[in-house]
């Protein structure tokens, strides 16, 4: 045995051993940025790193589709974990009996439906499905929810 058959080949994925020799440190570098740029707004806003991740892996590096949304999700746990256990122990913020109720229904609707109908899915169709949900969104909280909260707060 060679001094390299105990060793995994650092040009092949840690977990499927694909050839991973295309990342070159161009490559590497922007996915790095990409990933701090996630972070920051994930920290400061709440929000999944889909909402960038999946655009940018795809438009950018030309990821397919489906490719980019499991790798979006691969990448929201250890960056999820981090933003929780900072905004918990840091500053308290966490209503964790609300977020385990709110993770029973992710679970399930992730593992039983969403991933599921990903992979049948075109990824034309996914794209679409994912602008639909940006510009729903967009709209809810550049225009629509301030506006709801005048109403609450002034009564018409």
């Amino acid at each position: 045995m060679g001094k390299r058959s105990s060793l995994m080949d650092l040009r092949t994925n840690l977990f499927t051993r694909k050839d991973v020799s295309y990342l070159k440190f161009h490559a590497v570098t922007g996915y790095v940025a990409l990933g701090l740029a996630v972070g920051i707004l994930s920290g400061l806003l709440g929000i999944g790193g889909g909402i960038l991740m999946v655009p940018a892996l795809t438009l950018l590096w030309g990821m397919k589709m489906h490719i980019a949304i499991g790798t979006s999700l691969a990448v929201m746990i250890p960056s999820a974990l981090a933003g929780v256990l900072r905004h918990h122990f840091s500053y308290g913020n966490v209503d964790f009996v609300v977020a385990i109720l709110v993770a029973i229904g992710a679970i399930v609707g992730s593992f039983c439906i969403g991933a599921p109908l990903a992979e049948v899915l075109p990824s034309s169709v996914l794209k679409r499905i994912f602008g639909a949900a940006m510009i729903v969104l967009g709209v809810y909280y550049g225009w629509l929810q301030p506006y709801i909260a005048h109403i609450a707060a002034n009564g018409r």
